[in-house]
């Protein structure tokens, strides 16, 4: 396959996932929300959802011009799409194992039904703001096609970093929860580089199903 035709097929598939997570913005906007929103607050999710799809596309050109672009053609088969929804289910056991443990704050998931569009839609937020948006940072100033491949390493710490900043709690659950977001962030980013933008949120969008969607709710009914 061309470069063209790998890019175009990227693009397409980039595109798809924007739609998806503007959808679900939508669909909340429709059905009506409670008055804040995890992470964004009072934010209103559709346009964030859509500013970050229009700000998400410009990066990933900009990383396929630096040589920080997928290296392989998006295949989506049933074998796929079970592995990452295995891999996210597996990813998620470790911070179901922490609540249960130290107990994360009651207010930390939306319930159903708002979670169901709720989280497909602040993915793409997430992955713009955590993983393309650095990456193109640190890529850029290497020109046309030279940025080392290794750059994705650093990009690994952003959001451990972040969800630390909003954490309380003892240091062995902070240990742990930086460990956790460090391994999803570390899975997502060599998906992205191997496969493209919709494996890496694709990922992202299991985890979100098994831990902030089915244990979310779970949580409510179980822990409080």
């Amino acid at each position: 396959m061309t470069g063209h035709a790998l890019h175009l097929r990227q693009r397409s598939a980039y595109l798809l996932a924007v739609g998806v997570a503007v959808a679900c913005a939508a669909c909340l906007h429709v059905f009506g929300r409670g008055d804040s929103l995890p992470v964004i607050g009072a934010l209103p999710l559709l346009p964030v959802a859509a500013a970050a799809g229009v700000a998400g596309f410009v990066l990933c050109r900009l990383l396929e011009w630096c040589g920080l672009g997928p290296t392989s053609p998006l295949r989506v088969t049933p074998a796929g799409v079970a592995g990452i929804l295995l891999l996210g289910g597996l990813l998620a056991l470790p911070p179901i194992a922490i609540d249960i443990a130290f107990g994360f704050p009651k207010e930390l998931n939306l319930p159903l039904p708002g979670a169901v569009f709720f989280y497909p839609s602040i993915a793409l937020v997430a992955e713009v703001a955590f993983h393309l948006g650095p990456l193109a940072l640190l890529g850029l100033p290497f020109g046309r096609g030279r940025a080392p491949g290794w750059l994705i390493w650093p990009v690994v710490l952003v959001e451990p970093l972040f969800q630390l900043s909003f954490l309380s709690g003892p240091f062995l659950m902070a240990l742990l929860v930086f460990g956790n977001v460090s391994l999803i962030s570390a899975a997502q980013l060599w998906l992205y580089r191997r496969h493209g933008f919709l494996a890496m949120i694709g990922l992202r969008w299991a985890f979100y199903l098994f831990w902030h969607i089915a244990w979310g709710q779970a949580r409510l009914d179980l822990l409080f």
